[in-house]
């Protein structure tokens, strides 16, 4: 192949321009719908498995084997303390929180003509120094303004009617199925990711809780939070061969969250979806092209037959023009295409609204997501496109090609 075969094959597209057009603007379009839709797909799967990973389900998830079933109170992970300094030891280790669970009943505890109703409520106990922290359950509290004290979810807190200062009565069961009373002054009013949290929540130091609900070096869950959700494997394995946790239940959070997982793998499947839709509208329109290009210019190519072309020059002709009119389409795509993902990763795009639903967010497996979300751009989806219309052109034209090689030159110049 030469430059020559590139300069006929360019000016042969500009011989019927409309044709031409329709068949750039197919794969285009096409193009376009490839980088856009998985760009959208995923900034959203990137943005869900951040916040479930994040402050609730975490990388790596260690109970005991019956906890998740029943919740009961005394279902803990004995000798928490050696586990988490262990586990904070190891390579790739980010945080490690300790967590209790227990329900109450709690109501407001100011003194009121009226008696108070009361609401069913989750004592939380947590580590606050590291829950605050990015991923956390309290990432969204103001530590500046926190006075100590309790964290309550602010669905919970206009239910029960209190404020920030304000005194917290809960009744709960100790792990000896004693029962147990406290008073908590409300220290802060979360508006948490976690639903849990935010609907039934009232987070207290872990250290609280424990004395609370006698659970002494116990704990409910230790959440364990990797540098990167893909090395939960590795990080589970190690966590497991910890000695004290031989009898706890340690599992990745593909495990604690098997649906998720799932929409995951199902993910990579829309990806063929798109570029199969690519390589249809790319065969569509350079099929036609070639063949409506070959019948048209019968007469051209056994002239250039007859002056001596050989066979393989007119095939490359062919195919050099079909692949040229395959890129053209896909450049065109990708860079419209790329425009509105980096653009809209900036702006976000709120899909609730294309629903009419003045929605915010939406609960998944315990957490609130947004419903606004931001595209990401993944170049790997432009050079599918690349590839896919590249095969497609020469595949599409092939056949139209080998015809017009093996014409007789005296029978295409009567024609």
């Amino acid at each position: 192949m030469n430059l020559t075969t590139i300069r006929i094959a360019w000016r042969n597209l500009s011989r019927n321009k409309r044709r031409t057009a329709l068949a750039i603007g197919a794969i285009a379009i096409g193009q376009f719908t490839l980088v856009f839709v998985n760009g959208m797909m995923a900034g959203m799967f990137v943005d869900m498995i951040a916040a479930i990973t994040g402050p609730l389900i975490g990388h790596v998830q260690v109970h005991h084997p019956e906890w998740r079933e029943e919740r009961a109170v005394d279902l803990c992970v004995e000798g928490v303390d050696e586990a988490v300094s262990r586990i904070e030891t190891m390579p790739g280790v980010v945080s490690v929180l300790p967590r209790i669970y227990s329900p109450v009943l709690t109501a407001s505890g100011e003194e009121s003509e009226e008696p108070a109703d009361a609401e069913i409520g989750v004592v939380v106990g947590v580590r606050f120094e590291e829950e605050v922290q990015t991923g956390g359950l309290l990432e969204e509290l103001n530590t500046d303004d926190f006075r100590g004290g309790a964290a309550l979810g602010s669905i919970l807190a206009n239910r029960l009617g209190v404020q920030e200062g304000d005194l917290l009565a809960v009744i709960g069961q100790d792990a000896d199925e004693f029962p147990v009373t406290e008073l908590f002054e409300v220290g802060a009013i979360i508006d948490s990711p976690v639903e849990l949290v935010k609907t039934m929540g009232i987070v207290i130091p872990i250290e609280q809780a424990q004395e609370l609900f006698a659970l002494t070096d116990q704990a409910h869950e230790v959440i364990v939070l990797g540098a990167h959700y893909d090395d939960a494997d590795g990080l589970a394995a190690a966590v497991a061969a910890i000695d004290s946790l031989s009898e706890a239940e340690v599992l990745t959070w593909r495990q604690a969250i098997p649906e998720l997982a799932r929409l995951i793998e199902f993910k990579g499947w829309i990806d063929f979806v798109f570029v199969g839709i690519l390589f249809i509208a790319a065969a569509a329109g350079i099929a036609n092209t070639a063949m409506m290009s070959t019948f048209e210019r019968l007469r051209e190519f056994g002239m250039l037959l007859a002056l001596g072309a050989k066979p393989p020059r007119i095939v490359s002709m062919v195919l050099v023009e079909s692949v040229l009119l395959g890129v053209v389409g896909v450049v065109i795509g990708s860079i419209l295409g790329s425009a509105v993902v980096l653009i809209t990763s900036q702006t976000g795009i709120n899909y609730a609204a294309f629903a009419g639903s003045e929605a915010e967010e939406v609960s998944f497996a315990g957490l609130n997501i947004s419903y606004v979300m931001f595209p990401m751009f993944q170049f790997r989806q432009v050079a599918y496109g690349f590839v896919a219309v590249s095969l497609t052109s020469i595949l599409a034209s092939t056949w139209p090609a080998i015809l017009a090689a093996r014409l007789e030159p005296v029978r295409a110049l009567r024609s």
